[in-house]
């Protein structure tokens, strides 16, 4: 018989994805057939990346556990030993509260932790964001990694769905849930355009770009260069600039230093943050002119807003876009061609976002209450891999 209650242990380990999960961590902790284990670590207690447990606290989610090892940067060698210190900790939170399943996404380093641990233990999976390319970075390897390992896969669409199914996993496992990062657009109340001018210190009246550049974990010996490139481009342009903290890879310490040294020449026109949080950043993908970067939110969020996305680089290769996605080559004529079509584009048509509706995280939760519902907890562990005919 199945349990009447279900423990999920959801673990989170960087801002970015923390903002993509917080409306299905409502949605298990308002479901009284579900018990929430919240489990944080990471950047998230670090200074230098904004501190963004204090967002967490601030819509009322009381972590079960802290594991306070923040990602020592540096190097692959260093990320790879605050790696091994968190699966440490890791073990002993999940040998303490014993979940029937974890709950994660995406493509950090931290999952190399969570992979190791519950599949030694025994525990099941829960995977968000599988199938997706991504061609500059080693998030694809990880993400690819965690489909492997995982029992339950959420994807965004039927594409995604189709290339897990590829890699041998059961249709059984698989929802097409979409993106759980959408439902932010359509529950959180966003702010005015006078409300976050005022935040970011601009008049949001005038042509402004939100800029965001993560390293290429794959290209990192051209970094300096790359980011040299954005800037320069930055520079001879004609508009402000709202530029957010890169994330947490090998190389973001460059990219941070390159930033401050640029809005330090710009003041009153560029402004470095380190996390504006969903709800400032959706407003700035409602208000603002352009993006600018390489981040996975161009074509995620951006279209639901119809906000066009200077998109540099390989960083995404590989991922569905839509219509409002302008991909250029990491060059200073190219990115200014690319502002050029972002300032002309039209925004008043309608754009059809690839990812999802911004409905996800109940059906997320509806299809955990009915594998465990179908199924027992031997026929979950027990992958059977299915070949392509």
């Amino acid at each position: 018989m199945p349990k009447s209650e279900l423990s999920i242990c959801v673990i989170t380990g960087s801002r970015s994805e923390y903002g993509l999960l917080r409306w299905i961590l409502q949605e298990i902790k308002d479901d009284p057939a579900l018990v929430l284990r919240l489990v944080v670590a990471g950047n998230h207690m670090s200074e230098t990346w904004g501190r963004t447990i204090d967002e967490i606290l601030a819509d009322g989610f009381e972590p079960t556990d802290i594991i306070d090892v923040a990602l020592n940067t540096e190097s692959g060698t260093t990320i790879a030993q605050s790696v091994a210190e968190i699966l440490t900790h890791l073990t002993d939170v999940l040998g303490a509260h014993k979940p029937d399943l974890i709950l994660v996404m995406g493509d950090r380093y931290e999952l190399l932790a969570v992979a190791a641990a519950a599949v030694i233990m025994t525990i099941p999976i829960a995977h968000i964001s599988g199938g997706e390319l991504t061609g500059g970075a080693i998030d694809e390897q990880i993400r690819h990694a965690m489909t492997k390992v995982s029992h339950i896969h959420f994807v965004a669409n039927e594409t995604y769905a189709r290339r897990v199914m590829q890699m041998g996993e059961e249709s059984w496992r698989v929802c097409i849930s979409g993106e759980p990062g959408l439902d932010n657009v359509t529950r959180l109340e966003l702010w005015t355009a006078e409300k976050l001018g005022d935040f970011v210190s601009l008049d949001l009246s005038k042509p402004t770009a939100l800029v965001t550049y993560h390293p290429l974990t794959l290209e990192h010996e051209s970094l300096d260069q790359q980011i040299a490139i954005v800037i320069a481009a930055m520079e001879k342009s004609d508009l402000q600039f709202v530029v957010t903290y890169p994330n947490a890879d090998v190389g973001s310490e460059q990219i941070i230093q390159a930033l401050e040294a640029f809005t330090g020449r710009n003041p009153g026109r560029a402004v470095l943050i380190k996390s504006l949080g969903q709800t400032r950043y959706l407003s700035a993908l409602r208000h603002m002119t352009m993006m600018i970067g390489n981040s996975s939110s161009a074509l995620f969020e951006a279209p639901s807003f119809n906000i066009p996305a200077v998109n540099i680089g390989t960083r995404q290769a590989g991922r569905m876009r839509a219509e409002n996605v302008i991909d250029v080559a990491c060059d200073v004529d190219a990115i200014l061609d690319g502002i050029k079509k972002a300032k002309a584009y039209d925004r008043s048509k309608v754009c059809v976002n690839p990812y999802g509706d911004g409905n996800s995280s109940g059906r997320v939760c509806e299809f955990i209450r009915s594998v465990f519902r179908e199924r027992t907890r031997s026929e979950i562990l027990h992958k059977q891999f299915v070949d392509m005919t």
